[in-house]
C-alpha cells in the first residue's frame, strides 16, 4: 500500500554499520534534531502515529532501529 498520499516521512542519513548491516548509527545530535521535529509534528498532528518504513513495509530493513514506535511512545495518540 502507497502511504506517500497521507503521511509526512522523515529521513535520517545512516542506518548501515561498517559490514552495511542495518543499526542504529544516529549521533546523540541526530537524536535531539529528530526529537525536535517529531515533537514539533506531534503539535500540528497529535492524532498521526509514529512509524518505521519497517513497520509500513515489512520487506524494508529501515530505519536501523527497531523500536519506533517504542522510542517515541510518548508522542503518539
Amino acid at each position: 500500500m502507497n502511504h506517500n498520499a497521507h503521511s509526512i516521512g522523515v529521513c535520517y542519513e545512516g542506518g548501515l554499520d561498517i559490514r552495511g548491516q542495518p543499526a542504529d548509527t544516529r549521533t546523540a545530535e541526530q537524536k535531539a534534531a529528530l526529537r525536535q521535529l517529531l515533537e514539533d509534528l506531534h503539535q500540528r498532528y497529535p492524532r498521526a502515529f509514529i512509524v518505521g518504513h519497517r513497520d509500513l513495509n515489512p520487506a524494508k530493513k529501515c530505519p536501523g532501529y527497531k523500536n519506533v514506535v517504542q522510542e517515541y511512545a510518548d508522542l503518539q495518540p
